[in-house]
């Protein structure tokens, strides 16, 4: 009895190492930058009105509108979010009126990552 708990236990290690070391191997996904502007009312030339920003958002299936994974860009407003190839929606996540950003559609191809910019509209005008 004792040996075969011992290779239920083996049998469970190798098929949770797979499944992990399957993510771990995921090489394709989205990749991008957020922005938010403008952030000043008169734009000078030389002058740049956007900045990158912190924002979190959600990537939906694009057919079946199930969430696949949640993220948040960093300070500088960079982002990557590995997921398996297929058509995804960028969903933003904006708490309150402003600042916001609209959805995009994305593509992901196999061993790729598709590039986007969302941009937060701060509402300056």
């Amino acid at each position: 009895m004792q040996s075969f708990a011992v290779i239920v236990s083996v049998v469970a290690l190798g098929f949770s190492g797979q499944i992990a070391g399957a993510r771990q191997a995921l090489d394709s996904g989205v990749k991008g930058k957020v922005l938010y502007g403008p952030t000043c009312p008169v734009q000078r030339v030389g002058e740049t009105c956007v900045r990158p920003y912190r924002a979190k958002f959600r990537v939906l299936n694009q057919s079946t509108r199930a969430v696949v994974a949640t993220t948040r860009s960093g300070a500088d407003g960079r982002f990557t979010v590995r997921v398996a190839p297929g058509r995804y929606v960028i969903q933003p996540v904006s708490v309150h009126r402003y600042p916001r950003a609209s959805s995009q559609r994305v593509r992901v191809r196999p061993h790729r990552f598709a590039r986007v910019t969302i941009l937060f509209d701060s509402g300056i005008r």
